[in-house]
């Protein structure tokens, strides 16, 4: 035929590389437009029931994690409502209005998973150590801002928290409920940067 054996192993990797690529970068697109559902994180979570939700931040310490969510659930007093009227918007409040509110699990300083800390009753991030009340309101560290929270609301007694819908944390001063720590802190006490 004319081609050496080397010219046809050439020749056939090359052809196997491109066609391997071609195939992949096809299933990766259709994969990125076939429509996903709406279901899972960036979209509307049926969290529960609200008074089971808050039994349960009751006996989880005043904390409960989603992780389908990334979100933290937390009680908001009914007495701060009247200060965070004046801080926090609609979205936010319908949650809040209901005596709960679902923070975004990241540290808006560099995006570290925020913990909490079952002494002290704040979140306290580990990788810089910046620290916040149970109402995610900035009180120590690095961070430019309080947690992110989601926007929420109750429809049929059911807490739903839209993932899809990421409203940064109130600006640094801000403690509508006043809670200071409530014992030793989880991470070593930090200093304002």
């Amino acid at each position: 035929i004319g081609v050496t054996r080397r010219q046809f192993l050439n020749r056939s990797a090359v052809t196997l590389t491109a066609f391997s690529t071609a195939t992949f970068g096809a299933a990766s697109m259709v994969a990125f437009l076939w429509p996903t559902g709406s279901s899972g994180f960036v979209s509307k979570i049926n969290m529960g029931k609200v008074a089971d939700l808050k039994a349960a931040i009751d006996g989880g310490g005043g904390f409960l994690y989603k992780p389908e969510a990334r979100a933290w659930l937390v009680a908001y007093p009914a007495a701060a409502l009247q200060k965070a009227r004046g801080v926090y918007s609609a979205p936010e409040l319908a949650g809040m209005d209901e005596g709960l509110l679902a923070l975004y699990q990241k540290c808006p300083h560099l995006g570290c998973r925020v913990p909490e800390c079952g002494t002290s009753k704040w979140f306290e991030c580990p990788c810089h150590g910046s620290q916040y009340n149970q109402a995610g309101e900035k009180k120590a560290g690095p961070a430019p801002r309080g947690m992110d929270r989601f926007a929420m609301e109750v429809a049929g007694g059911n807490f739903v928290v839209n993932t899809g819908s990421i409203i940064p944390g109130p600006p640094i001063g801000t403690n509508t409920t006043g809670q200071e720590a409530e014992g030793p802190h989880c991470i070593g006490a930090v200093t304002e940067h």
